[in-house]
Protein backbone atom coordinates (compact mmCIF):
# COMPACT_ATOMS: atom_id res chain seq x y z
CA UNK A 1 0.00 0.00 0.00
CA UNK A 2 1.18 3.44 -0.98
CA UNK A 3 1.91 5.81 1.74
CA UNK A 4 0.29 9.57 1.43
CA UNK A 5 1.71 12.35 2.32
CA UNK A 6 -0.34 15.56 4.30
CA UNK A 7 2.43 18.39 4.69
CA UNK A 8 1.02 21.91 6.17
CA UNK A 9 3.09 24.45 8.12
CA UNK A 10 6.19 21.76 9.22
CA UNK A 11 3.91 18.54 9.87
CA UNK A 12 3.91 15.29 7.84
CA UNK A 13 0.91 12.77 8.33
CA UNK A 14 0.88 9.42 6.94
CA UNK A 15 -2.55 8.20 5.59
CA UNK A 16 -2.30 6.00 8.80
CA UNK A 17 -2.11 8.99 11.26
CA UNK A 18 -4.62 10.81 9.24
CA UNK A 19 -7.15 7.96 9.63
CA UNK A 20 -5.88 7.40 13.64
CA UNK A 21 -6.47 11.39 13.55
CA UNK A 22 -10.11 11.16 12.47
CA UNK A 23 -11.06 8.23 14.61
CA UNK A 24 -10.00 9.75 18.28
CA UNK A 25 -11.58 13.18 17.02
CA UNK A 26 -14.69 11.20 15.93
CA UNK A 27 -14.65 9.43 19.70
CA UNK A 28 -14.20 13.22 21.11
CA UNK A 29 -17.09 14.13 19.23
CA UNK A 30 -19.02 10.83 20.27
CA UNK A 31 -18.09 11.61 24.01
CA UNK A 32 -18.96 15.42 24.30
CA UNK A 33 -22.53 14.11 22.46
CA UNK A 34 -23.23 12.11 25.42
CA UNK A 35 -22.08 14.14 28.08
CA UNK A 36 -24.17 17.03 26.83
CA UNK A 37 -27.14 14.61 26.55
CA UNK A 38 -26.28 14.01 29.99
CA UNK A 39 -26.27 17.74 31.43
CA UNK A 40 -29.85 18.82 29.46
CA UNK A 41 -31.27 15.55 31.30
CA UNK A 42 -29.78 16.66 34.39
CA UNK A 43 -31.07 20.12 33.73
CA UNK A 44 -34.65 19.12 33.40
CA UNK A 45 -34.60 17.18 36.60
CA UNK A 46 -33.15 20.25 38.03
CA UNK A 47 -35.98 22.20 36.47
CA UNK A 48 -38.67 20.36 38.01
CA UNK A 49 -38.54 20.54 41.68
CA UNK A 50 -42.05 18.92 42.18
CA UNK A 51 -43.65 16.05 42.54
CA UNK A 52 -47.06 16.27 41.00
CA UNK A 53 -49.69 19.51 41.02
CA UNK A 54 -52.99 19.88 41.46
CA UNK A 55 -55.70 22.11 40.37
CA UNK A 56 -57.30 24.32 43.77
CA UNK A 57 -59.92 27.09 43.20
CA UNK A 58 -58.86 28.11 39.85
CA UNK A 59 -54.94 27.82 40.47
CA UNK A 60 -52.34 25.38 40.02
CA UNK A 61 -50.71 24.92 42.61
CA UNK A 62 -47.50 22.26 43.26
CA UNK A 63 -46.65 20.15 45.96
CA UNK A 64 -43.01 18.23 46.80
CA UNK A 65 -43.63 15.29 48.78
CA UNK A 66 -41.48 15.69 52.17
CA UNK A 67 -42.39 12.39 53.51
CA UNK A 68 -43.63 8.79 52.24
CA UNK A 69 -44.29 7.69 56.09
CA UNK A 70 -46.12 10.11 56.95
CA UNK A 71 -47.55 10.81 54.14
CA UNK A 72 -46.70 14.89 53.86
CA UNK A 73 -46.01 17.56 51.48
CA UNK A 74 -44.88 20.84 51.21
CA UNK A 75 -45.99 23.43 48.61
CA UNK A 76 -42.98 23.58 46.10
CA UNK A 77 -42.38 26.32 43.35
CA UNK A 78 -42.50 24.68 39.31
CA UNK A 79 -39.90 26.84 37.96
CA UNK A 80 -35.91 25.67 37.73
CA UNK A 81 -35.01 27.80 40.83
CA UNK A 82 -35.48 30.02 43.63
CA UNK A 83 -34.33 33.09 41.85
CA UNK A 84 -37.13 32.57 39.11
CA UNK A 85 -39.33 29.92 40.94
CA UNK A 86 -42.58 30.67 38.40
CA UNK A 87 -40.53 31.22 35.30
CA UNK A 88 -42.86 29.03 32.22
CA UNK A 89 -45.37 28.44 34.46
CA UNK A 90 -48.85 30.79 34.80
CA UNK A 91 -48.53 32.74 38.38
CA UNK A 92 -51.32 32.05 40.75
CA UNK A 93 -53.50 35.17 41.22
CA UNK A 94 -56.91 36.26 43.17
CA UNK A 95 -57.40 34.13 46.06
CA UNK A 96 -54.80 31.50 47.17
CA UNK A 97 -56.47 28.74 49.33
CA UNK A 98 -54.17 26.32 50.28
CA UNK A 99 -55.65 23.22 50.94
CA UNK A 100 -55.09 21.05 54.25
CA UNK A 101 -54.76 17.72 52.19
CA UNK A 102 -54.18 17.13 48.43
CA UNK A 103 -54.57 13.20 46.71
CA UNK A 104 -51.40 12.32 44.66
CA UNK A 105 -51.84 8.81 42.84
CA UNK A 106 -54.56 7.50 45.32
CA UNK A 107 -52.65 8.53 48.63
CA UNK A 108 -54.07 11.43 50.51
CA UNK A 109 -51.01 13.63 51.53
CA UNK A 110 -51.66 16.12 54.65
CA UNK A 111 -49.64 19.75 53.57
CA UNK A 112 -47.37 21.13 56.02
CA UNK A 113 -45.62 23.32 54.52
CA UNK A 114 -44.95 26.34 52.46
CA UNK A 115 -41.54 25.97 50.63
CA UNK A 116 -39.06 28.97 50.83
CA UNK A 117 -39.76 31.25 47.89
CA UNK A 118 -43.04 29.23 47.09
CA UNK A 119 -44.89 32.26 45.66
CA UNK A 120 -42.02 34.54 45.36
CA UNK A 121 -43.42 37.32 42.87
CA UNK A 122 -46.63 36.17 42.65
CA UNK A 123 -48.09 39.64 42.82
CA UNK A 124 -51.74 38.79 41.54
CA UNK A 125 -52.65 36.84 44.97
CA UNK A 126 -54.86 39.30 46.56
CA UNK A 127 -56.52 36.74 49.21
CA UNK A 128 -54.51 34.30 50.98
CA UNK A 129 -56.17 31.55 53.03
CA UNK A 130 -53.31 29.20 55.22
CA UNK A 131 -55.08 25.99 56.67
CA UNK A 132 -54.54 24.54 60.48
CA UNK A 133 -52.26 21.94 59.18
CA UNK A 134 -49.82 24.38 57.96
CA UNK A 135 -46.70 24.31 60.92
CA UNK A 136 -43.89 26.58 58.43
CA UNK A 137 -43.93 28.91 55.96
CA UNK A 138 -40.14 29.21 54.48
CA UNK A 139 -38.36 32.08 53.83
CA UNK A 140 -39.64 34.56 51.16
CA UNK A 141 -42.45 32.43 50.53
CA UNK A 142 -44.46 35.27 49.67
CA UNK A 143 -41.97 38.07 48.53
CA UNK A 144 -42.89 40.59 46.20
CA UNK A 145 -46.59 39.39 46.49
CA UNK A 146 -47.65 43.03 46.82
CA UNK A 147 -51.46 42.43 45.76
CA UNK A 148 -52.34 40.36 48.96
CA UNK A 149 -54.99 42.15 50.92
CA UNK A 150 -56.40 40.02 53.00
CA UNK A 151 -54.25 36.92 54.83
CA UNK A 152 -56.66 34.11 56.66
CA UNK A 153 -54.62 31.62 58.99
CA UNK A 154 -56.77 29.14 60.87
CA UNK A 155 -53.83 27.37 62.56
CA UNK A 156 -54.18 27.83 66.35
CA UNK A 157 -50.22 27.73 66.76
CA UNK A 158 -49.03 29.83 64.43
CA UNK A 159 -46.63 28.67 61.65
CA UNK A 160 -43.12 29.46 61.61
CA UNK A 161 -42.02 32.45 59.68
CA UNK A 162 -38.91 33.88 58.90
CA UNK A 163 -39.27 37.89 58.99
CA UNK A 164 -38.43 37.44 55.35
CA UNK A 165 -41.38 35.60 54.55
CA UNK A 166 -43.85 38.40 53.74
CA UNK A 167 -41.32 40.50 52.44
CA UNK A 168 -42.98 43.36 49.93
CA UNK A 169 -46.56 42.54 51.76
CA UNK A 170 -47.98 45.89 53.41
CA UNK A 171 -47.96 45.15 57.03
CA UNK A 172 -51.28 47.03 57.88
CA UNK A 173 -53.76 44.50 55.74
CA UNK A 174 -55.93 42.82 58.43
CA UNK A 175 -54.56 39.21 59.27
CA UNK A 176 -57.39 36.96 60.81
CA UNK A 177 -56.56 34.13 63.21
CA UNK A 178 -59.00 31.94 65.10
CA UNK A 179 -60.77 33.25 68.33
CA UNK A 180 -58.45 33.14 71.34
CA UNK A 181 -55.17 33.10 69.09
CA UNK A 182 -54.63 36.68 69.11
CA UNK A 183 -51.31 36.88 71.72
CA UNK A 184 -50.00 34.22 69.91
CA UNK A 185 -49.97 35.49 66.73
CA UNK A 186 -49.06 39.19 68.27
CA UNK A 187 -46.24 37.32 69.89
CA UNK A 188 -44.97 35.16 67.04
CA UNK A 189 -42.07 35.82 64.92
CA UNK A 190 -42.68 36.81 61.27
CA UNK A 191 -46.50 37.58 62.24
CA UNK A 192 -46.19 40.28 64.73
CA UNK A 193 -45.14 42.61 62.27
CA UNK A 194 -48.43 42.76 61.27
CA UNK A 195 -50.06 45.41 62.86
CA UNK A 196 -53.91 44.20 61.85
CA UNK A 197 -54.34 40.98 63.38
CA UNK A 198 -58.37 40.38 64.34
CA UNK A 199 -59.83 36.96 65.40
CA UNK A 200 -62.69 35.58 63.88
Amino acid sequence: MGVSIIKGKGFRYTEKETITMKRKLLIIACVSLILNSQFSILNSLQAQDYDFSAKIGGNTLYFYITSTAKNTVEVAYPGPSEDDPWKGARKPHGQVSIPETVTYDSVLYKVTSIRYCAFKGCDRITLLVIPSGIKEIGEEAFDGCKGIKNIVSTAIVPPRLDESSFNGVSLDIPVRVPTGTYSNYETAVGWRQFTEIIEF
